[in-house]
């Protein structure tokens, strides 16, 4: 976005590591707040906080137009993968989750990525090999969400491809995911059983208070801060970035084991999807 000092390769980079500081507080709470819940309540504050600021900036994010019957897929489609991943990351750990799901996603979007030159084959096979051999290790419930959330995560980038969102504003996206959340995970907690009562530590309230900064910031720096013809290379750099940004701040943040299996495997994923040079230059020309 020209004039804008975030946009470009610095912006969606940085967008990426704020997105990898949510499953990492996810499982520093996890101990004391249901991850339904933390999904529940980060999702409420984000919206208020996105909220304001679309009051602040004049922004008409309820203007009545043609982009209800897709927002409420993208918002469903969000719903899923968050709560997907949020309980990934409770039974997974933040790195064993964001891996998992971006090795599935990697796959499954591998054969247009690779027609379009924005991905290395070579790289990302053995980067998913290397996930199977170490799966039968993990727990397999937690593989399945990670899996699952892939699945929706890959829902999610075909529905925000509709026609009738193309010039749709990157706040009223965000808001339509927001909404959708906030609206479906609390009930989905209840029907999960999970005690709403709780006695959460210190340490526990702060990692929410991070999740709710990261959600706000990264969505400002992915979907709100870049136009509409650039608002798609925000995966690009969070399939790049995200395994490693989330291995290193899960070590850094939560004492948590580092495995050399994920360290391997998160250099596999980021070689996998990291763009080439020339794309690199040409997004900062810009």
């Amino acid at each position: 976005m020209p004039g804008n000092p975030w946009y470009g390769t610095r912006g969606e980079l940085a967008g990426a590591v704020l997105w990898s500081v949510q499953p990492v507080a996810v499982a520093i709470a996890a101990a004391g707040v249901p991850p339904l819940l933390q999904a529940t309540l980060t999702t409420s504050a984000s919206l208020l906080l996105v909220w304001l600021w679309t009051r602040w900036r004049d922004v008409a994010v309820f203007a009545q137009d043609a982009t209800l019957a897709p927002g409420v897929r993208l918002g469903l489609l969000y719903s899923a993968r968050l709560a997907l991943l949020y309980l990934a990351a409770a039974r997974l750990g933040a790195a064993g989750a964001v891996e998992c799901m971006v090795a599935v996603l990697l796959l499954l979007l591998l054969p247009a990525a690779a027609r379009r030159g924005a991905a290395r084959p070579f790289a990302a096979v053995p980067a998913a090999l290397a996930l199977l051999v170490v799966a039968p290790l993990l727990d397999p419930w937690g593989l399945l969400l990670a899996a699952s959330a892939a699945l929706a995560w890959a829902g999610l980038e075909w529905a925000v491809r509709d026609v009738r969102l193309a010039e749709c504003g990157g706040e009223k996206l965000v808001f339509y995911q927001l909404i959708g959340a906030a609206v479906t995970l609390p009930v989905v907690s209840v029907v999960a059983g999970e005690n709403w009562l709780v006695d959460a530590s210190s340490t526990a309230w702060w990692a929410l208070a991070a999740q709710v900064g990261a959600c706000v910031l990264a969505s400002a720096l992915l979907w709100i801060a870049p136009d509409a013809a650039h608002r798609g290379q925000r995966l690009p750099a969070l399939l790049a970035v995200a395994p490693s940004a989330t291995l290193l701040l899960q070590a850094a943040s939560a004492n948590w084991p580092t495995p050399p299996y994920w360290v391997a495997a998160a250099l596999l994923l980021a070689a996998a999807r990291w763009p080439p040079r020339a794309q690199l230059l040409s997004a900062d020309a810009e």
